[in-house]
């Protein structure tokens, strides 16, 4: 493993981790009215749906989208 993949892998986990705490705070008003797990749920799910599309951006994946349905219940 190059040192520069090692620096490419830190900035990712660093933008996803940003990114996680931004939805959070977006979505921070929901937690008032009682749908924290919701809300944690779906933050965890619109990350792995960002990823995705990065993969898919950079011709790295080609799959459909995939959503863990069973962690969204609703």
């Amino acid at each position: 493993m190059a040192i520069e993949d090692i620096d490419d892998d830190m900035s990712f986990d660093k933008a996803v981790g940003l990114l996680r705490f931004a939805l959070n705070k977006v979505m921070k008003p929901l937690e008032l009215y009682g749908q924290t797990h919701y809300v944690r749920t779906a933050v965890e799910e619109i990350i792995s749906l960002s990823v995705q599309l990065h993969w898919k951006l950079s011709g790295l994946d080609e799959m459909p989208y995939h959503i863990n349905e069973e962690l969204l219940h609703w």
